[in-house]
């Protein structure tokens, strides 16, 4: 039912789209409907096909079965257009990123301590496809078309999860929980969040965390102003429906970041103005709503104190696997079932028994490590875990940079949500899970491949450029007013 349900409503969408564009229907309105066919078919879990099913053992944060995932088609589609369109004229890919990827997943699957390799195959495979999926989707359209096309498919997503919040919680309607996924799971404590269509309140929240960060850019560089401020408000709404606290948390502080580092990117990080007119407001109104509307999501003291014991523990076994093996790790997708088999894992019911936690055991061993950070750390080593930290950080401090040297808005808005995505990675990476499951990634790593692109920043759209770029055309245009006025000089005799 579940699966069913995805498609009739993938096909409501897709008449929704045709329709709505009527006789209009060009090229590039048609590209833009399929980005937005595919944006929308993100938030679905359930919308795989597995190919080979893992066994029963304990899996990371991308499971154990080899699946197809939607970006698979849209490859097809856009090997298509390229072919049709582009007549096969596409950029080179950057040969360093090939050389990077390759020698990570050589040295994960050839890792002697990897006692999960198909689990680490799993998440190989993942990260291959998407990466041929990104490079073949920047080659295919121009970033004015990609920001138009993820708008409408996040606005259709926004939509249809603000309806089952109010089926649930809001109504109370607990069916409402399994529509999309039939093995969708609410939290065992007395917090009820909405579910969505993505299985889990803590993945519901993460995902609505980026696409209130996009409808924010689209806010601060004026497109679509009025619905992007509606779509805003909506997509917080959402994240306090589904009662997670760390991608609330996550949200707020990435949007002080977009303001600070976007709205004030003239003055520097720490200046007087950065703080006075940026961190002080802002900060003054998130300390409002937590201690207003808010604070429901924080009153329970024992709830907090319950949760933060049992992560604590879960960090002191992550600290276990990363003494053991700290240079290489023990393979990505494999810090759990190294966690289970090996034997000095045992040696934690000596703690578990000095806590009034309930079964403790079921919790440490059946979920991932609650911070992706440690898993990154547990799984790369520092070998692998290094370089990542420092593309992050690199990533935030060449922000200002990527937005000087863009000609249009349309590349600003996927910039500013690329930074909103990596501070949401560095906060609530640090609590929780659901930043590196699949389906999540989806959204989050586009946002962050597309901003790195090289020819998206130099694309020029006079009727939505941003004024550094009007400045500079109608400079360009006086001077070569001036030249042609200029009297020819005689040639000597």
């Amino acid at each position: 039912m579940d699966r069913a349900l995805i498609f009739v409503t993938l096909g409501f969408a897709s008449l929704f789209f045709f329709a709505r564009e009527g006789s209009r229907l060009t090229r590039e309105r048609l590209s833009e409907i399929i980005i937005a066919i595919y944006t929308f078919s993100c938030c679905f879990t359930r919308l795989y096909l597995p190919l080979i099913k893992g066994s029963g053992e304990p899996c990371g944060t991308f499971g154990t079965s080899l699946a197809i995932w939607p970006f698979y088609l849209m490859s097809f589609i856009l090997i298509w257009i390229i072919a049709h369109d582009k007549e096969w004229r596409i950029r080179r890919p950057n040969i360093w990123l090939v050389l990077i990827f390759t020698a990570y997943a050589a040295y994960t699957m050839l890792n002697p301590y990897n006692l999960a390799r198909r689990s680490s195959l799993v998440e190989v495979f993942y990260l291959l496809s998407f990466a041929v999926f990104i490079y073949l989707f920047a080659n295919s359209f121009s970033v004015k078309t990609v920001v138009r096309g993820i708008y409408m498919g996040l606005a259709f997503t926004v939509i249809i999860h603000v309806m089952l919040a109010i089926l649930y919680p809001i109504m109370g309607m607990e069916a409402a929980i399994k529509l999309f996924d039939s093995e969708a799971a609410t939290r065992s404590d007395d917090r009820v969040g909405a579910v969505g269509t993505m299985g889990h309140p803590n993945i519901l929240g993460t995902y609505a965390s980026y696409y209130f960060i996009f409808f924010c850019a689209c806010f601060l560089t004026a497109y679509r102003r009025r619905e992007s401020a509606v779509y805003a408000a909506l997509s917080f709404i959402i994240i306090v429906l589904s009662a997670s606290r760390s991608a609330l948390l996550a949200a707020v502080v990435a949007l002080v970041a977009i303001v600070v580092f976007y709205v004030y990117r003239r003055y520097k990080l720490l200046s007087f103005q950065s703080i006075l007119k940026g961190i002080v407001p802002l900060g003054i109104f998130i300390a409002l709503m937590l201690r207003g509307p808010l604070s429901f999501l924080f009153s329970d003291v024992e709830n907090l104190d319950e949760m933060t014991m049992s992560r604590l523990l879960h960090y002191y076994c992550g600290y276990e696997i990363f003494m053991d093996h700290p240079l290489v790790g023990v393979g990505v997708n494999a810090h759990l079932v190294y966690l289970v088999e090996n034997g000095s894992a045992m040696m934690f019911e000596q703690v578990f028994d000095m806590t009034d936690i309930w079964q403790p055991e079921e919790f440490m061993f059946t979920n991932p490590i609650h911070n992706i950070w440690i898993i990154l750390i547990d799984e790369l080593g520092l070998i692998g875990f290094l370089p990542v930290l420092g593309f992050v950080i690199w990533y935030i401090a060449t922000f200002k940079r990527r937005t000087r040297s863009s000609l249009n808005r349309y590349y600003n808005v996927i910039n500013i949500t690329g930074l909103g995505v990596a501070f949401c990675w560095l906060i609530q990476g640090c609590s929780d899970w659901a930043p590196l499951t699949p389906q999540v990634l989806n959204l989050s790593l586009m946002f962050v491949a597309l901003s790195l692109s090289r020819h998206y920043p130099t694309e020029e759209h006079p009727e939505f450029e941003s004024v550094e770029a009007a400045k500079r055309r109608q400079l360009a245009e006086i001077e070569e007013e001036q030249k042609e006025e200029e009297p020819a000089t005689p040639e000597p005799a």
